[in-house]
């Protein structure tokens, strides 16, 4: 039995995005090599990569302008 994520159909922009909507799963395995990426199919891929970008950002520009 395949598992979800190793159908390449499903793996776009040769091969680094993973985009499954029947796929319930946030993380799958990697099309190459070890590690798993996000389904970004899955709305809570989108919300952990707003934070994953915003954080740092917030986190080097706040002291910044507060100086």
């Amino acid at each position: 039995m395949k598992r979800p994520g190793k159908d390449r159909r499903f793996y776009k922009c040769w091969g680094l995005i993973y985009y499954n909507p029947d796929d319930p799963s946030l993380f799958v395995d990697k099309q190459f090599g070890y590690g798993q990426t996000m389904n970004f199919a899955h709305r809570s891929s989108w919300y952990l990569m707003l934070f994953v970008i915003l954080f740092p950002l917030l986190a080097v520009l706040i002291p910044v302008f507060l100086i």
